[in-house]
């Protein structure tokens, strides 16, 4: 059998597949040829910096180069880090966090929930008993069955999903600069999940569905003047058993608001360059698997259909979609929009009246924190900035100078996020961030250190971080541990490789760099790339005399740091059979998983859903403490008494001989449907309904009749051309 080609590696143009390949496989397979240390020529190094600052650090030093977070996204990443903690205990592997995947695990839920709509759409039929009992047929075949329950639990895990994702990136504060049409299509996005969810839930034309178009009536009754006209039309279509168009339309919405999904779904990562669309293959195989289960285990059951005569006593409601349906009609409704809508806005408008803030103390309170700088005199063109930034803020053009190299990195600082990944990428010194030079980094790293070892007689350890593990563990890292000295970044990404052994033969005994866990990098690859320079499986990469060097990495959560800090290195037996120190495998990005990692992680996971299905789908009494109903329709107002156009009209009710409600119609109202619901308390009454003609010519009794009213009751008042009578109503055939 012939061997599979190995995969090229990613390359931008101008870059040497020999000497600028991007990754190797993981673990590192057989010692990479000597050439490998020529990786590119550069006229200045990391390594051949001299020993003497070529600068005096800044006061605030790379604190210049760091942002200031919100107080109030620090309170909500320590709110999330306390669940995240016990949970990544019990798993024990942070590959298998499961708040560390929400983006791909939403979008694969997503295509879950297409899949199994395109199944269940398949057996769809349109109208209102039709749809109803195509729902009910799903009952009583497995598949359908099933595939209707996962439809169901898959979009309630896309809601939680989807929200998990946003509340990460709220507090990490991915939503300014570049990131904005990330965060708003983000916002939109969510809008339209639920929004399709809705329409779900009204496709099956049960009592759910009824409460959903009440309430959809009573939107449009407030917000424009069709409810009328959509209510008569909802009348017609019972009268006449037309009613497919209604359904058919409802699930046009539904599918066009699932394609909307898809697209914003596009939009929401279009620009992330290596954006990550699916989660890795044991995720997608265990939540299948999950959902799979759970839709056998726990198959739906249908509602009574919509009754328009009679309020529904309870229903059973999902309060991911849902939520607003108990409060329907009440006075807390708009409290609860008016909300919403304002939460919605603030959110949309966050990108814009909120900003980065420098840390450094010198500047104002406003400055923002330094965006890419290429020094075009130094760059060599080698393409490893523009292939390491996360954003695409670094694009390679042809050079058109003097100088012997074929390209030159240039900057684009609308798309920079100020992450300072690029200035680790470049062995060239080249890339800096602001207007301070490169050096300042190691000028800074040199001086901490000089001073560290001035303190104490004992060896002297020294830490790297990023800003969020600083953030959280503010004065220990401020002030340091004794024997410790631990230099905060932007990122960890930000660390030149060629750095660590200078900081070695300057005097550190050991150097730990401490990261945040994997898929969990504020600036997305920061970590990662640390990682693969100091396993050499990215260049730049640590050279290999100090492959074996005491640096280790540890890549854990932000409140976890002091435990980090006293992780020892892995061990391994030499060849006489003595444990050492293999500081090569203490750099590891992914840890191997087993079988305890993935029963507790998908263990958990089966925890959550079964939460889910018994929490979305909560009884509410409904009708039995509302009022019934006295709902008075007229598709045309003037068309029981054959008046002509523009005759001033006024509609009246009366409960025994006692007016509760009137209504004038006149102008152009009289050619528009006319719809009002009357709330009226339980109780047996003479029910009159009357027009009041203009002009002094007396009135019209439509209705009167004694009726019975209990809670949830409606009393439908409607003129239909058809009956004789001249009561003209539903209970006139009483």
């Amino acid at each position: 059998m012939t061997a599979l080609k190995p995969k090229d590696p990613e390359l931008l143009p101008g870059a040497n597949p020999e000497t600028d390949c991007q990754t190797l496989p993981e673990p590192l397979p057989v010692p990479l040829p000597a050439e490998d240390e020529d990786e590119h020529e550069h006229a200045i190094t990391w390594a051949a910096l001299g020993d003497k600052p070529e600068h005096e650090p800044a006061g605030d030093g790379l604190q210049s180069w760091r942002r200031r977070p919100s107080l109030w996204a620090v309170w909500l990443e320590k709110a999330a880090l306390v669940i995240e903690k016990p949970v990544g205990r019990l798993i024990g592997n942070h590959r298998l966090n499961p708040f560390y995947h929400t983006g791909p695990i939403a979008l694969f839920l997503l295509l879950v929930v297409g899949l199994t709509g395109f199944y269940l759409f398949l057996f769809f039929q349109y109208g209102f008993a039709a749809s109803y009992q195509a729902v009910a047929r799903y009952d009583d075949q497995f598949i359908a069955r099933a595939m209707r329950a996962i439809h169901r639990y898959a979009s309630g895990a896309l809601v939680i999903t989807t929200l998990l994702h946003a509340y990460r990136t709220l507090f990490m504060e991915r939503f300014r600069g570049p990131r904005w049409l990330a965060w708003v299509t983000g916002i939109v996005l969510t809008g339209i999940i639920w929004l399709a969810g809705v329409t779900g839930y009204w496709l099956v034309w049960d009592t759910r569905a009824q409460l959903i178009n009440d309430s959809f009536i009573r939107f449009l009754g407030t917000l424009t003047p069709w409810a009328a006209g959509y209510v008569a039309f909802l009348a017609e279509a019972e009268v006449t058993g037309k009613s497919w168009p209604i359904l058919l339309v409802i699930l046009a919405v539904h599918v066009l608001l699932f394609l909307l999904a898809a697209g914003f779904f596009w939009l929401h990562i279009r620009r992330l360059k290596r954006a990550k669309w699916l989660p890795e293959t044991h995720w997608m195989v265990g939540m299948g698997l999950l959902l799979v289960a759970a839709g056998v285990a726990f198959p739906l059951t249908i509602l009574p259909p919509t009754n328009p005569l009679a309020l529904p006593l309870a229903v059973s409601l999902d309060p991911l979609f849902l939520f607003f349906l108990p409060v329907a009609g009440q006075s807390t409704a708009v409290l609860l929009w008016s909300s919403l809508l304002f939460i919605t806005i603030l959110a949309l408008a966050l990108p814009w009246v909120s900003h980065d803030r420098a840390l450094s103390p010198a500047d104002s309170q406003t400055a923002s924190p330094p965006k890419v700088n290429i020094i075009k005199e130094r760059c060599t063109g080698c393409t490893k900035c523009a292939l390491d930034c996360p954003y695409g803020a670094i694009t390679m053009v042809e050079r058109h100078d003097d100088k012997p190299h074929k390209y030159i990195a240039i900057e684009d600082p609308s798309l920079c996020v100020s992450c300072g990944i690029c200035v680790g990428s470049c062995d060239g010194v080249a890339v800096t961030m602001g207007n301070l030079p490169p050096a300042l980094l190691w000028d800074e790293i040199a001086l901490r250190l000089s001073l560290a070892r001035a303190k104490t007689e004992q060896p002297v350890k020294l830490v790297f971080t990023c800003e969020r593990h600083a953030v959280h563990n503010g004065p220990p890292v401020a002030n340091g541990y004794q024997g410790v000295e631990i230099i905060a970044l932007p990122c960890v990404g930000v660390l030149p490789p060629d750095v660590l052994p200078r900081a070695l033969e300057a005097g550190a005994a050991t150097i730990q760099v401490i990261g945040c866990p994997p898929e969990d990098c504020r600036n997305r690859e920061g970590n990662l790339w640390t990682a693969q320079r100091l396993r050499r499986q990215r260049v730049p990469r640590l050279k290999r005399p100090y492959a074996q060097s005491p640096i280790t990495a540890v890549w854990q959560p932000p409140n976890e740091f002091a435990r980090a800090l006293h992780i020892l290195p892995v061990t391994a037996a030499d060849e006489s059979g003595q444990l050492q120190p293999d500081y090569m495998a203490s750099r590891r990005y992914y840890w191997p998983l087993t079988w305890r990692h993935y029963v507790a992680a998908f263990g958990l996971l089966l925890l959550v859903l079964l939460a889910q299905i018994g929490l979305t789908d909560v009884w509410v009494v409904t009708a039995v403490s509302q009022s019934p109903r006295i709902a008075i329709l007229l598709p045309d107002p003037t068309a029981p008494l054959a008046l002509p156009p523009q005759h001033p009209l006024t509609f009246h009710l009366s409960l025994d001989n006692q007016p509760i409600w009137s209504q004038p119609i006149r102008g152009e109202k009289l050619d528009m449907p006319f719809f009002a619901e009357v709330a009226v308390t339980p109780g047996r009454y003479v029910v009159q309904w009357w027009i009041e003609l203009g002009e002094g010519d007396g009135r019209v009794i439509l209705f009167d009749d004694t009726v019975t009213l209990t809670s949830g009751a409606v009393l439908r008042l409607q003129y239909r051309p058809d009956h004789t009578t001249r009561c003209f109503t539903d209970a006139c055939a009483r």
